[in-house]
């Protein structure tokens, strides 16, 4: 996108955006016509988090815990 575009995005003047580049603070280049373009940052995909929660009335029951774990788990 150019750089006009990526300041408006960032909600930052123009002339911060381009000190930024300047400062090689940006992932950015800048075309024949001196334009500044400035790449899109690669989409991750966020792994959902999962909590497992399993209990038991007694230390006795240690093995079934392990089990029920391993039920969840699975």
């Amino acid at each position: 996108m150019r750089l006009s575009a990526y300041a408006r995005k960032m909600g930052v003047n123009y002339k911060t955006a381009y000190r930024w580049w300047k400062a090689g603070k940006l992932d950015a280049y800048q075309l024949d016509t001196g334009t500044i373009i400035v790449r899109e940052p690669e989409q991750r995909q966020e792994v959902p988090s999962v909590a497992l929660y399993a209990r038991v009335s007694s230390a006795d029951q240690k093995e079934d815990l392990e089990r029920q774990m391993q039920r969840l788990k699975d």
